[in-house]
């Protein structure tokens, strides 16, 4: 007969789970990092920046499944996301010809696919940043992943609303007629919003756009100054403590 775990053995298991959760905290915030600031803006004009890019999200998609979330949906989701995401340039216009599906709708579905597959990412690593504990420099950095995971849904949503509103951003820093362009352009825009930085070069025109621009602005002063302030003060007092 098989014999039961014993108690060390079960506590010196959650205590790797644990380590290994921290340290995939702090590996999935370098890759956030290198997504939003280094690959997005590189594949507005590098032919090679959307293999990189899947790279990215294929490296995000395996360490949420494999280490973050153990619910059979969210890893379906996740798993499905990434694999439209990655595919899409292969088998995209097969799709798109049989469902009979025009550039903007096309481009509807790949926003649709990458803000499922960002919630999902938001809602399998929350739990962990948030979750009752001792608060370690890994979690922190878990935050501030969540905090950069919010600025890349905000700019799917300013993509979304420029495609169905055509006119709602302007400046001299945006091409409405470029799609690749025009993301790494609202990836900008978000984290200039979200961090209130507010350069001035590109605008949200339509009212929809300027509420989502203020919202995004309200989180981004909030964020810090309570949630990420609070895991800051437990973290330093369970240092105190030993």
């Amino acid at each position: 007969m098989p014999t039961k775990p014993t108690h060390a053995a079960t506590m010196s298991a959650a205590a790797d789970r644990d380590r290994r959760i921290d340290h995939s905290l702090s590996a999935l915030l370098v890759l956030q990092g290198v997504t939003l600031f280094v690959v997005v803006p590189m594949a507005q004009g590098w032919s090679s920046g959307r293999s990189l890019l899947d790279a990215c999200h294929l490296a995000f998609a395996f360490i949420c499944v494999t280490v973050f979330t153990r619910n059979r949906l969210w890893r379906v989701l996740l798993i499905v996301s990434i694999a439209l995401l990655t595919a899409w340039p292969a088998f995209g216009r097969v799709v798109s010809a049989s469902l009979q599906l025009d550039a903007t709708e096309q481009h509807e579905a790949i926003a649709l696919v990458a803000f499922l597959f960002n919630v999902a990412v938001t809602a399998v690593v929350a739990p962990h940043v948030f979750a009752a504990g001792r608060v370690t420099a890994h979690r922190i950095r878990g935050a501030v992943l969540l905090y950069l995971n919010v600025s890349a849904l905000f700019a799917i949503a300013y993509g979304a609303i420029q495609m169905h509103a055509p006119g709602a951003f302007g400046g001299s820093g945006f091409d409405p007629h470029s799609a690749t362009s025009a993301n790494a352009a609202f990836t900008y825009f978000s984290l200039a919003t979200i961090t209130t930085t507010g350069f001035g070069d590109i605008v949200p025109v339509a009212p929809l756009a300027r509420s989502l621009a203020n919202l995004e602005s309200v989180i981004g002063q909030l964020f810090p100054a309570t949630l990420l302030a609070r895991l800051v003060a437990l973290h330093l007092a369970h240092e105190d403590r030993g």
